[in-house]
C-alpha cells in the first residue's frame, strides 16, 4: 500500500502533464484477501491488489477523461495527452465548471494494523471455530470472509490534496438444515470486535426457531423488522428518493416535501460520518469534507445530498457526497446512512405485539415506484409470527410490496440498540423498528 508522500508525488507529475489545463484526480488503491466456505468446508482463498486511478482535465468547460491501473511515467505521459486531445473536441456543459477549493478534514482514519495484516490462516481459524459450533447442532455453514486495506487520494489543480487509507472485515454466513435456515453479516475496520460466539448464538438462535414453516395469507401486518431488514430498506429509500440531482429534476417524493413533517417525530434518519458505528472517509471523491446532514429529522423532510456537478448547476450547495468519476453522473448519495435510536427493546417490541410478523432478513430488493419509494423483495432466512406477544410459529418467505413513506409514517417503536449492516457505500447504522403497515403482497411455497 502506497503511502501519502507517493501520492504527492504523482500530483506533481500530473501537473507536468496536462499542458496548462485544470484537472482533478481520484485514485483509490485496494488490497483484498477473500476466504470462501460452503458445505461447512473452506474451498477458496484468493486476494487482489487493484488501483483504479482517474484523471480528469478541464479545458475551458470541457472534460477529457482517462482512468489507467497502473502510475508508470510513460503510462501517465501517454493517458494524460489522450485527456488533453478529448478536452479539446467533447462537447461544452451548460453551466460553468468550477474547482474545488483547498478544505480542512476532521475524520480521522480507521486503520487497524491487525486487520490490515490478518493472514488467510488466521481467517481460516475463525471460520473454522464457527462451523465446529454450528456443525453440534448439525447445521451446514456457508459464507465469505474479507479482509483488506483500501487508500483513496483525491487532488486538484486548485491545492486540494487529500488522503486517508483503511481497513475493511466484510463477513457474511448463512447456515443450513434441511429448511432450517439463519444469516447474518457483519462489517467494520477492526478485527477485534469481529465475535465468533455472538455470531454463532445469533445464527443457531434465529435457524433453531425457523422449523416447520406455515403458510400465511398476504395482507397488511404489524411488522417487527431487524436492523439487517431496517438497513435494507434504507439503502434503497436513499438511493430513490434522496439523491441530488433526482430532486431537483422532479423525479423523488423529497421534491414537493422538503421541510414538511411526514413521519413521528421519533423519525430521524441522516448521512453521519461521526456516528461511531460507521465506517467513513474523512472527504468525498472530489474533496469536500464529509459532514453530518439530516435527511428526516424529528419526523420532518430535510433534503437530499448534492454532488459537486450537481451543486453548480443547479445553484445547490455540495454536501460532500460526490461519487467516483466513473459513477458521477448519478448524482449523490447519502455514503454513512444511520437512524437514530429510539428507547424500546426488542423483546419490548415482541411483547407489546398481539398479531405481527418478524423479519430477520430481505432478499432481491428492488425499486417499483421511487416517487412514492415503492419497494419489492422477499423475505429471508427467517421470518416468524408473532402471537399475544410471542414468537408463535416459523412461516413460510412472502413478497413484499410496500412504499417505505407509508411504513415509516406508522413506526411507533425504535430500539435503543443498533447495529452497522452493509450499505451501498458504507454501513448503515439502523436498530430494530416496529411498524403497524407493511403490506405483503404474495406467498410462497418456501
Amino acid at each position: 500500500m502506497r503511502e501519502v508522500n507517493f501520492w504527492k508525488e504523482l500530483v506533481h507529475k500530473i501537473e507536468s502533464y496536462v499542458e496548462g489545463n485544470a484537472f482533478e484526480m481520484v485514485a483509490v488503491e485496494n488490497n483484498s484477501e477473500l476466504t470462501r466456505f460452503a458445505r461447512s468446508y473452506i474451498h477458496q482463498n484468493v486476494a487482489e491488489k487493484n488501483l483504479k486511478l482517474t484523471i480528469k482535465v478541464i479545458n475551458d468547460d470541457k472534460f477529457g477523461i482517462v482512468t489507467m491501473n497502473d502510475t508508470d511515467e510513460d503510462v501517465l505521459a501517454y493517458n494524460i495527452k489522450r485527456a488533453n486531445d478529448i478536452a479539446k473536441i467533447s462537447p461544452k456543459l451548460d453551466y460553468h465548471y468550477e474547482l474545488v477549493k483547498p478544505q480542512s478534514y476532521k475524520i480521522k482514519d480507521k486503520y487497524f494494523e491487525k486487520t490490515a495484516n490478518f493472514t488467510p490462516m488466521d481467517r481460516a481459524h475463525l471460520v473454522k471455530r464457527l462451523i465446529n459450533e454450528v456443525d453440534k447442532e448439525g447445521y451446514e455453514a456457508a459464507g465469505a470472509f474479507e479482509t483488506g486495506t483500501q487508500t483513496i487520494a483525491v487532488a486538484n489543480s486548485e491545492g486540494v490534496f487529500a488522503f486517508d487509507r483503511g481497513t475493511n472485515v466484510d463477513f457474511n454466513c448463512v447456515i443450513t438444515k434441511g429448511i432450517s435456515t439463519a444469516y447474518t453479516a457483519f462489517v467494520g475496520s477492526d478485527i477485534d470486535t469481529f465475535d465468533v460466539k455472538k455470531i454463532v448464538g445469533e445464527l443457531l438462535n434465529t435457524a433453531g426457531k425457523n422449523v416447520d414453516q406455515i403458510e400465511i395469507e398476504p395482507g397488511i401486518y404489524t411488522v417487527i423488522l431487524s436492523p439487517e431488514a431496517v438497513a435494507e430498506l434504507l439503502n434503497y429509500m436513499a438511493y430513490a428518493a434522496f439523491n441530488g440531482k433526482s430532486i431537483v429534476e422532479g423525479k423523488s417524493f423529497v421534491t414537493n416535501n422538503i421541510d414538511k413533517k411526514l413521519f413521528p417525530d421519533t423519525i430521524s434518519v441522516l448521512d453521519d460520518p461521526f456516528d461511531e458505528l460507521t465506517i467513513s472517509i474523512p472527504f468525498d471523491f472530489i474533496g469536500y469534507p464529509r459532514r453530518k446532514q439530516y435527511l428526516i429529522e424529528n419526523g420532518t423532510v430535510r433534503d437530499g445530498v448534492y454532488d459537486h456537478a450537481t451543486a453548480l448547476k443547479y445553484h445547490k450547495m455540495a454536501t460532500g457526497n460526490t461519487l467516483p468519476p466513473e459513477e458521477s453522473s448519478f448524482g449523490a448519495i447519502p455514503f454513512n446512512l444511520v437512524m437514530e435510536n429510539g428507547d424500546s427493546h426488542l423483546m419490548d417490541m415482541i411483547t407489546n405485539t398481539k398479531q405481527g410478523i418478524y423479519v430477520s432478513r430481505f432478499h432481491y430488493v428492488n425499486v417499483l415506484n421511487p416517487m412514492s419509494v415503492q419497494l419489492t423483495g422477499m423475505t429471508r432466512n427467517g421470518t416468524f409470527l408473532i402471537e399475544e406477544g410471542k414468537i408463535a410459529k416459523a412461516i413460510k418467505n412472502m413478497r413484499f410490496n410496500t412504499s417505505v413513506v407509508d411504513m415509516l409514517k406508522a413506526v411507533d417503536m425504535i430500539s435503543e440498540e443498533r447495529l452497522a449492516k452493509p450499505g451501498f457505500v458504507a454501513p448503515v447504522v439502523a436498530p430494530y423498528i416496529r411498524t403497524k403497515n407493511f403490506t405483503f403482497s404474495s406467498k410462497t411455497e418456501f
